[in-house]
């Protein structure tokens, strides 16, 4: 095998970008509190958009989920995956496409609604992407000259970096929630956040000024009392009210806890009202994401009852992280996701809001070539998916990279592959789509410009 840099090299090569960072005014690790986000200046095109985040949370073996069949390629592959590679005949083909070197591709057999959507040409794939700052090459990783992000490898740090895309710093802002600063920066307290949450508090819909709603698979959380005007229902919306009424001037605790009390409140009524008839049509099946994904087609839907144009959605699949029994658990959480992405697609073009919705996934980081025994470590680079009737489906975007291990440019040490696209080349692209101006989006992704001359993955998004 070819000179590489081990795992532990690579950690250390990160705790010693930390350092220099830290020189430089960027907080390493152990540093607190997190700097201050700054405002972005955004002039977004109003428009009814909505743009779907699902985070694989743990680090999805996309190596297994996107697979070259190609004689030589998948040779290259059950050789360096090992115990853990996929039979070739078990492979669903995405049919009719060939990449610039002329390989062929298939899907984890799991995945039979996605293979689907990407010969439909409704779902692509952008491959070997990660978090950056700037392009890395091998001989910087073994030199210790590249710049990579803080605590690469790490499940808390690169979880952040997906949704922040600024992985030089630790932030507590992310891009989403800069879309809400611009577009609602004089909420009403009784209007719905633009930015609703499945998964509960996150980075990505937090903004300098603004937040999100957090909502269930059921919908809002607040109290309704049973209309049925019985003693006992008028005696809970009487109790209810002077509650919400009561004044706490000689307590400032209690008095900001009303407040918010009363903001849920009002908030949950409006999201309540707007939501509880709107049909979403077609079958979901009992699983988590799936429901989660019926509750985001029904709060699109309900667009105009909620004084929404543009909305954005935050879901999380949690439970990638496979250092062991990767076949079987793998295969069933696929198999969730595929199902659950076969539905809400076909509900929003039974719907016709297909070309008003970008849904796509992101995850930790890819994971290891090498099989460490009965599963995956941590990686780096990985491939992701991106769906929905604007996507220039039927394509793979960035660079698929050779899964050799001896003589590969990428990888960089115990099959962790070095990204040759970054997330701020995807995202640039889908906030172009969402509204933001093409001469935004160097301050809305600060490291945008070091990629491509500050290019996105341009032809992903049809014009």
């Amino acid at each position: 095998m070819d000179s590489n840099i081990t795992r532990r090299n690579l950690i250390k090569a990160g705790a010693a970008v930390s350092a220099g960072l830290a020189l430089s005014g960027v907080a390493p690790s152990f540093a607190a509190p997190a700097p201050r986000p700054q405002p972005v200046s955004l002039n977004l095109r109003p428009q009814k958009k909505a743009l779907v985040f699902i985070m694989l949370d743990g680090g999805n073996d996309s190596f297994n989920m996107l697979v070259p069949t190609s004689d030589r390629h998948y040779r290259e592959y059950r050789e360096n995956r090992s115990n853990l590679a996929l039979s070739k005949s078990d492979l669903l083909p995405l049919s009719g496409y060939r990449d610039s070197q002329d390989r062929s591709f298939g899907l984890h057999p799991s995945m039979g609604e996605v293979q689907q959507l990407f010969n439909q040409q409704k779902l692509a794939f952008v491959t070997n992407i990660a978090p950056m700052i700037e392009p890395v090459s091998k001989a910087a990783m073994q030199n210790g000259s590249a710049q990579i992000p803080l605590g690469l490898l790490s499940h808390a740090d690169q979880f952040r970096h997906w949704q922040t895309s600024r992985p030089h710093q630790r932030i507590n802002a992310g891009w989403f929630g800069y879309f809400a600063d611009a577009l609602q920066p004089n909420r009403p307290v009784s209007q719905i956040p633009m930015n609703i949450s499945l998964a509960g508090s996150n980075i990505m819909q937090n903004g300098v000024q603004s937040s999100h709603y957090s909502i269930t698979d059921k919908g809002s959380v607040g109290l309704i009392v049973n209309e049925e005007k019985t003693p006992l229902n008028r005696e809970l919306l009487d109790s209810f009210e002077d509650l919400l009424s009561a004044d706490y001037k000689n307590d400032p605790f209690k008095q900001t806890y009303l407040a918010l009390t009363r903001e849920a409140q009002a908030q949950h009524e409006v999201f309540h009202r707007a939501t509880t008839n709107v049909r979403v049509p077609g079958t979901f099946s009992d699983t988590p994401l799936s429901q989660q994904l019926r509750k985001v087609a029904q709060s699109i839907k309900a667009a105009d009852a909620l004084n929404m144009h543009q909305q954005t959605f935050f879901l999380r699949y949690i439970g990638w992280d496979h250092h062991d029994e990767l076949l079987n658990n793998h295969s069933k959480m696929l198999r969730v996701l595929s199902q659950a992405l076969g539905e809400f697609q076909q509900a929003l073009d039974s719907m016709g809001l297909s070309d008003q919705v970008i849904t796509f996934t992101g995850s930790d980081f890819g994971r290891t070539l090498t099989s460490n025994g009965n599963g995956t470590d941590h990686g780096w680079g990985g491939n992701t998916l991106v769906m929905g009737g604007d996507v220039q489906g039927g394509q793979l975007f960035g660079k698929y990279p050779s899964l050799a291990l001896d003589n590969n440019p990428v990888n960089a040490g115990d099959g962790v592959l070095i990204p040759t696209t970054s997330t701020d080349q995807l995202y640039a692209e889908l906030a172009h789509w969402f509204g933001v101006p093409r001469d935004q989006l160097n301050g809305l992704f600060p490291n945008l410009k070091h990629f491509n001359n500050g290019t996105s993955l341009g032809g992903l998004i049809r014009a």
